[in-house]
């Protein structure tokens, strides 16, 4: 199991402000191209992690910036987001003749030499046939993604008869009930996203009973509501999640741009970036029972229904920030050097939390379950 603890180099060439630019790769003759989003102040030793995030069929790497708003969460999370295109705004899931892997292997292959990516953690997501092609990329690119997340997209018939990566790959499926393009329950262009969610758990050894966590229904006029499904416990800490939106359509939650019934009670760009940065190729990033992983922070207890105790030894502040299975933040605080801070969490909802904790140098993050 790799240590949550990561070291953030300081900075030698940087930009003082986030940016998107665009760029182009040649494959097969012709130029593919992709945008690529920076945080502010970006740096090549940092070390960043890369998350693709594909565009729907007859879209545009463009519009799924601005559909997803994902650059917001990069920015303040420190991660580096490329939006390509597809070919005629769409992706090849495995009977046209555009060879998706060798752009996807390329792309990533130039993100090294560009932006010194962390290999470790490169991760996909995409909306509709974007999560299609994710579903793809898990399966023949699992060298090179350590996980992935769709939005309203599932697998193509007959992708789960060919599918073995030899390694379990996280999977976080976000998907409406109403959803009137990819089913919930299937059809002649997808599985139903419980049958996909199945086939994951099984490929990945997790838990078959899900934790199910309400997902606060905090703005009731969006028309819909959403609950949290997680599969733990799965090979090398992988694990396999699931967001029901019931009653949501063919969207992605939290985005201000209406295209049908879109869930507003949770962002999905901040819940799949939460979810991804549990893991990274070699699996979890953190046990869930973990208690001291570092030396210099302690969480106690991890499965907790009352109050949580935070220490930490290091010789500065710690800025400490808690978020739920929808990556809303629900608590934060600042812990001086050597001393502790208690949470008190009798009024949370039960379910996942996600702590992270940063100081000037280093940064640590662990799960937590909240269990009545």
């Amino acid at each position: 199991m790799k240590m949550p603890l990561l070291l953030l180099l300081a900075c030698t060439v940087s930009v003082t402000r986030s940016q998107t630019v665009e760029d182009s790769l040649l494959i097969d003759g012709s130029y593919r191209t992709f945008r690529i989003h920076t945080p502010p102040g970006f740096s090549a030793a940092e070390h960043l992690p890369l998350v693709l995030n594909l565009h729907g069929l007859t879209s545009t790497g463009a519009q799924q910036e601005a559909y997803s708003e994902m650059n917001a969460v990069a920015d303040a999370e420190r991660f580096i987001v490329v939006y390509p295109d597809g070919v005629n705004n769409s992706w090849n899931l495995g009977l046209g003749a555009v060879d998706e892997y060798g752009f996807f292997t390329g792309l990533i292959d130039r993100m090294v030499l560009t932006h010194n990516i962390n290999t470790d953690r490169v991760y996909a997501c995409g909306m509709s046939q974007g999560g299609f092609m994710s579903f793809v990329l898990a399966c023949s690119m699992y060298d090179r993604i350590a996980a992935i997340a769709t939005v309203a997209g599932s697998m193509a018939p007959g992708l789960d008869l060919v599918c073995a990566p030899p390694r379990a790959v996280p999977v976080l499926m976000i998907h409406g009930t109403a959803d009137g393009i990819v089913p919930f329950t299937g059809g002649i262009q997808n599985l139903a996203v419980p049958d996909a969610v199945d086939f994951w758990v099984q490929h990945n050894n997790c838990d078959p009973v899900p934790v199910i966590s309400p997902i606060p229904d905090i703005v009731p006029l969006d028309l819909c509501s959403a609950e949290r499904q997680d599969h733990y416990n799965g090979d090398a800490n992988s694990e396999v999640a699931l967001i029901r939106v019931n009653g949501g359509g063919h969207t992605w939650p939290g985005s201000a741009i209406p295209i049908g019934v879109t869930n507003q009670d949770f962002e999905a760009s901040q819940a799949i970036w939460d979810f991804f940065d549990r893991f990274d190729i070699g699996g979890g990033l953190s046990a869930p029972d973990a208690i001291d992983l570092s030396g210099n922070f302690v969480i106690s207890s991890t499965l907790f229904n009352e109050r949580v105790e935070i220490y930490q030894s290091t010789n500065a502040t710690a800025e400490v920030q808690v978020t739920d299975a929808t990556g809303r933040i629900v608590a934060s605080a600042m812990v001086p050097s050597g001393q502790r801070v208690w949470f008190e969490t009798h009024q949370w909802a039960p379910g996942p939390y996600l702590w992270v904790l940063r100081t000037s140098e280093l940064r640590f993050v662990q799960r937590t379950l909240c269990a009545r």
